[in-house]
């Protein structure tokens, strides 16, 4: 679980991208904190690439198989990729 200590450098947002899962090798869609749903390990990265292939971490097969969902989201005056619109 992602944690911070100063809760003004956080807002809350009702934005769609928060529900959306991406497979491993996918296009990373903005930089933030993904977590996996499948077995809660997380990862930052930078909005610009791929998400980490299969070999990244290893699962059970009671977890399923790896989807990233995004938790924590860059909110930046960069254009995209790296923007995500609150």
């Amino acid at each position: 679980m992602a944690i911070y200590k100063y809760q003004n450098y956080l807002s809350v947002s009702k934005s769609g991208s928060f529900d959306l899962s991406f497979q491993p090798s996918s296009f990373v869609p903005c930089g933030g904190i993904f977590r996996c749903a499948g077995c809660g390990e997380e990862i930052a990265l930078a909005g610009i690439g791929l998400f980490p292939d299969r070999s990244h971490h290893r699962h059970t097969p009671g977890q399923g198989e790896i989807r990233w969902q995004l938790i924590v989201a860059v909110v930046t005056s960069i254009e995209a990729p790296h923007l995500h619109s609150g």
